[in-house]
């Protein structure tokens, strides 16, 4: 949504499902001096991934997230669906690259025993998105004959 000036901000419309919504007016409860404070531990974060991205590893391979998608409770269609504990628990593999603002690629490898995807991670240091890219082919490749195209009534091929 827009913001006008530092001070006025407008509320989100109420087209945005429930648990967006939430989440935005939580964000406009933060102060200057908080954000100043999360901007330092982005810094800090992304001066350890740098050490890490050119002094130990080219890339880091991770699963996208630690679990398996869930089924969408009934209503949530309607009401949203806000659960934060299981939030943080499936961005556990993503958020570390994403507060330091690294490149970072997800390459479905298969599906678990519910037909439901899987994939793997791939985050590389800055300015190194061809080496995420290289290496995603490389992963692709291998799991190739392993992803199934889902059904069509699930998904579309652009």
């Amino acid at each position: 949504e827009e913001f006008k000036g530092s001070a006025t901000r407008t509320i989100p419309n109420q087209s945005s499902e429930k648990a967006t919504q939430l989440q935005i007016k939580v964000g406009t409860t933060f102060t200057a001096l908080e954000l100043f404070a999360v901007q330092r531990i982005r810094a800090f974060s992304m001066a350890q991934w740098r050490n890490i991205l050119m002094e130990t590893a080219d890339v880091i391979l991770t699963p996208t997230i630690p679990l398996t998608p869930l089924v969408r409770p009934p209503g949530s269609d309607v009401a949203g669906y806000s659960n934060m504990a299981l939030f943080v628990e499936m961005l556990r593999y993503m958020w570390p690259g994403n507060l330091a603002g690294l490149p970072g690629l997800a390459i479905p490898t298969g599906v678990d025993s519910a037909g439901l995807p899987i994939s793997i991670q791939v985050i590389c240091a800055h300015w190194h998105e061809a080496d995420c890219l290289a290496v995603g082919r490389e992963v692709e490749k291998i799991y190739e004959s392993e992803r199934p195209i889902p059904p069509s009534e699930v998904f579309v091929d652009l």
